[in-house]
């Protein structure tokens, strides 16, 4: 008979895995994990759905069959905003380490960190703070934001707000494509935004509201009298190949794209398109980074490491696609700098940088809930 191991001693280590689902973004859940696997990680998953993300009592109890049934004390999870709290105070009270991403479209009010609970966001309504602030520093006083009913119902709005009301600029007003866009959509567009002269304009869509609005840009050609900013989702190459010429000279602000230069993306990138064939989406680096954070905390370990031992290694800084991936003990979360792109007939390049140093969340995470917080339940992107 073979020696056996001993008890402490595991063949794999177990790590739980909440993964929400998206008819518009069908394949979020599978580009999640594909980006998560590149990092050759010598583990078992224990993949479990929680639907759309609006129910934190579904999460909750995905959590505890699997730490009591499994024995897991390491979860990853994909998650939403909605009373996100309840899921961190259930993973901080009973000792449980959770590393979330989330898309970062709503913000954090009032919510203080929990032991044990990290979040690595795509941050799109930070993005937006920073891009008013950008727009206060070029003298723009008058921006006008264009949207769908969809989109217009998260945080990314409210963060552009605040930071054009904080250095003394101004909405000249806003548009926003109904559920049922009528015939003549472009031309309502048109006669909204024109007659505001905004210094520019924010556009924020995804999925199938974005591609109706680049085809309003391609008939009413608004793109050609006034500077236009979008959202990650807002532009896919999809949409970029259709309306080419609307899209000129236009920009997208993010914390990320497929075509930054620096040493880490490009070998996500290449490493992407030799495996799977394509290159990497949003969820993809979102499940790429997470990767990397795990294969950081289990490294050198033959057993599962402590939750002291996981919270001290979380301390350490890696280097990601986008940039340095470290948690700010303030917050337990990460922030990354900002880019402005311009799209051209080469492709995207970067115009401007936008420095980032996490205190706009942080400020965020400390003050208290707006009395009244409107907006959609479900995780963004997931419906």
């Amino acid at each position: 008979m073979g020696e056996s191991l001993p008890p402490f001693i595991l063949l794999f280590m177990k790590i739980g895995i909440l993964l929400p689902q998206s008819k518009q973004y069908p394949s979020l859940d599978r580009d999640f994990m594909r980006g998560m696997k590149l990092n050759d990680l010598d583990v078992k998953f224990f993949i479990e759905s929680i639907g759309i993300g609006a129910d934190e009592k579904i999460i909750i109890e995905k959590m505890q069959k699997l730490s009591l049934q499994e024995d897991i004390s390491i979860f990853i999870g994909f998650l939403g905003h909605r009373n996100i709290q309840s899921v961190y105070d259930y993973a901080s009270n009973h000792n449980l380490f959770l590393l979330a991403t989330d898309m970062g479209s709503t913000l954090p009010y009032a919510l203080p960190k929990k032991q044990g609970v990290y979040i690595n966001s795509f941050g799109i309504a930070e993005s937006s703070y920073h891009l008013g602030a950008y727009f206060a520093s070029q003298n723009y006083k008058n921006i006008a934001t264009s949207s769908s009913y969809y989109d217009s119902g998260y945080g990314i709005n409210q963060a552009i707000e605040m930071a054009l009301y904080q250095n003394d600029s101004q909405f000249s007003g806003h548009y926003i494509t109904p559920l049922n866009p009528r015939e003549n959509e472009a031309d309502c567009m048109q006669e909204t935004l024109a007659p505001l002269k905004p210094d520019a304009i924010f556009a924020f869509h995804s999925g199938i509201y974005a591609e109706e609005h680049a085809s309003y840009l391609t008939k009413n050609k608004l793109t050609q009298d006034y500077p236009f900013y979008f959202t990650s989702f807002s532009i896919s190459d999809k949409i970029k190949e259709e309306n080419r010429e609307a899209l000129k000279n236009t920009m997208i602000v993010s914390s990320w794209s497929d075509s930054l230069r620096s040493k880490k993306n490009l070998s996500f990138v290449e490493k992407h398109k030799a495996i799977f064939h394509q290159a990497p989406n949003i969820f993809g680096l979102l499940g790429y980074e997470t990767g990397m954070i795990l294969e950081n905390l289990l490294k050198d370990n033959d057993s599962i490491p402590s939750l002291e031992q996981l919270i001290d290694k979380m301390e350490e800084a890696l280097e990601g696609p986008r940039g340095k991936i470290q948690f700010h003990p303030e917050t337990n979360r990460t922030s990354f700098d900002n880019y402005i792109f311009k799209i051209t007939d080469d492709g995207i390049q970067i115009e401007t940088v936008l420095k980032n140093d996490g205190q706009f969340i942080q400020n965020i995470m400390s003050d208290q809930r707006p009395q009244s917080m409107g907006g959609w339940h479900n995780a963004y992107l997931c419906h």
